[in-house]
């Protein structure tokens, strides 16, 4: 049950209930209603779903080089009321995001959501509450090649129709890790080390359902001996004890966190990972019918660190240093040691790092997993074990 007032405030466990109802009815006389996402890409072609629909966007150009994406969705009939719908385009948006690793609002409030046909104050009102940067450094990538889009919308059915098959309880940890991944794209240019930090949490959740903490759990070399010990020294026992008492504390978060992403994201699939520039070489080369090669751009660069050139000792280090840099943020708000929150390589940064914590002042290299790879594994490894557990 929402609010009866949501004050242009977001509480997004109602927006996850509004999204897929328990139990879901559908009023099939019920008044068609109309929400809104704001997109930061246009939307030439309307994506169908079972239930709604998403609209083309509607282009509205604002002050300098910003614009505004706002896609009309026809929303589904299993509102009993027309009373606060509006958190449904909030959930939706949540997952388009995930699915797209892009930044996708939708309005907090639900004012505008009887009017189908806004006007121009309507659209403008729209427009204001999600700029879009179109040119210049930085600029977003607003239009989609035709290979894009087709991916763009098989990953979107593929994860709404599991989204609505698999038990509630799944569905709503589901969608909570789902918000972490979509509040981590629409805080990257404001603050890369929150985001960062969002995209890892994601998947923790998620990790500690899936590895066990038996499975990574460590037994100290002189665990046995200590045992045979405390069974003829009391005071040893009780010592023992607590050492037990102080190891089961331990969730091994980090280490199950490695596991789960060598199980479920393996970097096998990291290939899979657009290059930067895929999408907007795809939309030059659609544009020019094909009579220019560009797929220069987007092949390896002798500078550049793929998966196939680590081993899988490195990869779990990256992996658990992502860990690291996640808490490191948590307890103190340190960012992660990257230089560049975009970058134009397709997996790795190599940063120099300055060590000033000993007396020894010194320098060195690190590799590190870009936020776009990331983000890929944060989405592809929670969408593996979804697959997983539905299909059981």
């Amino acid at each position: 049950m929402s609010r009866a007032v949501t004050a242009d405030h977001v509480m997004f466990n109602e927006c996850i209930s509004m999204f897929r109802p328990d139990p879901l009815e559908i009023n099939a006389e019920g008044e068609e209603l109309v929400g809104y996402l704001l997109l930061d890409f246009s939307l030439e072609l309307p994506l169908e779903f079972n239930h709604f629909s998403i609209q083309p966007t509607i282009e509205i150009r604002l002050p300098g080089a910003y614009a505004a994406y706002v896609a009309p969705v026809i929303q589904p009939k299993w509102f009993k009321m027309p009373h606060n719908t509006h958190l449904f385009t909030i959930g939706l948006s949540a997952v388009v995001s995930f699915v797209t690793g892009r930044p996708i609002k939708a309005p907090r409030d639900g004012y505008l959501t009887r009017r189908k046909d806004l006007d121009v104050n309507g659209l403008r009102e729209l427009a204001i509450q999600h700029p879009i940067l179109t040119a210049g450094p930085g600029n977003h990538d607003t239009r989609l090649s035709k290979a894009t889009f087709d991916k763009m919308r098989s990953e979107l059915y593929e994860t709404i129709r599991l989204l609505f098959e698999m038990p509630y309880p799944l569905y709503v940890a589901t969608m909570q890790a789902i918000r972490l991944v979509h509040l981590a794209h629409l805080n990257h240019r404001d603050d890369f080390g929150l985001s960062y930090y969002l995209l890892v949490s994601a998947m923790e959740p998620i990790a500690k359902t899936a590895i066990k903490r038996k499975s990574v759990a460590t037994q100290h070399d002189l665990f046995d001996k200590w045992k045979e010990i405390s069974q003829s020294d009391p005071e040893f026992n009780q010592l023992f004890k607590t050492y037990q008492q102080e190891r089961s504390k331990n969730q091994y978060l980090g280490r199950r966190l490695v596991e789960f992403v060598m199980r479920y994201c393996p970097p096998e699939q990291w290939n899979e990972l657009e290059h930067p520039e895929e999408n907007s070489t795809g939309y030059t080369s659609e544009m020019s019918h094909g009579s220019h090669d560009w797929s220069w751009v987007t092949k390896k660069k002798w500078y550049e660190i793929y998966p196939e050139d680590l081993t899988e000792e490195e990869i779990r280090k990256l992996i658990s240093d992502c860990y690291v840099h996640r808490s490191t943020f948590t307890h103190e708000g340190k960012n992660p040691p990257h230089q560049t929150p975009y970058s134009s390589n397709r997996f790795f940064d190599k940063e120099t790092v300055v060590d000033d914590k000993t007396n020894e002042f010194r320098m060195y290299e690190v590799v590190l997993p870009n936020y776009r790879l990331i983000s890929f594994i944060a989405k592809r490894s929670i969408f593996n074990y979804l697959i997983e557990i539905t299909m059981k």
